[in-house]
Parts: C-alpha cells; sequence; structure tokens
C-alpha cells in the first residue's frame, strides 16, 4: 500500500521547520510514501536534505519513497545532484 501526500509550499530552511515533523511521522510509516510535489517551485539544501532523510529511513525499513511532479529548479537541482534516479525514477527513465 502506498500513501499519497501533496506538498503545497516551497521545501526550503522556512518550510522545512514543520515539513520535518511530517517526514518524520511519515519515516516510521508502514508503507510506501508518493509525494506530489507538482506545487513546489523551489528547494533548496534543508529541503533536499528532508528529502534524503526521509528516502533514506523508508529504505532501511524496506519501503520506498517516490517523488511526482518534480518539474522547474526542484528538478534541476536534484538532477544536478544526481538524485532523480533515486527519488523520481520514473522521471530519470524518461529523460
Amino acid at each position: 500500500m502506498t500513501r499519497r501526500l501533496r506538498i503545497q509550499d516551497d521545501l526550503d530552511a522556512g518550510t522545512m521547520t514543520t515539513v520535518r515533523v511530517l517526514f518524520e511521522e511519515l519515516a516510521a510509516a508502514e508503507e510506501d510514501i508518493a509525494l506530489d510535489v507538482s506545487n513546489v517551485s523551489f528547494i533548496d539544501s534543508s529541503g533536499v536534505g528532508g528529502l534524503v532523510f526521509l528516502y533514506k529511513r523508508l529504505n532501511a525499513r524496506g519501503r520506498r519513497l517516490e517523488i511526482a511532479g518534480l518539474s522547474g529548479q526542484p528538478r534541476q537541482l536534484l538532477d544536478h545532484l544526481k538524485l532523480t534516479p533515486i527519488l523520481a525514477p520514473d522521471l530519470a527513465r524518461s529523460a
């Protein structure tokens, strides 16, 4: 089973203080997580750190994280950091 959530705000230092609590809860989930980030127009190192944190915690428990709706600056940054194949494998295959 996959739990699907839509992130409404940019993933930057300001919003990660509140999103971090959500990511910690999701990391303890007993299901895979799919995040729709189509409304996210900006991500900084705090946001990348949060996504990597969530990915690593879920992966360690045999769960998956998949990110959908990745475009613009967030996509460019994750591509540059070579994280797209890990966090959004469907996008990486179509590129």
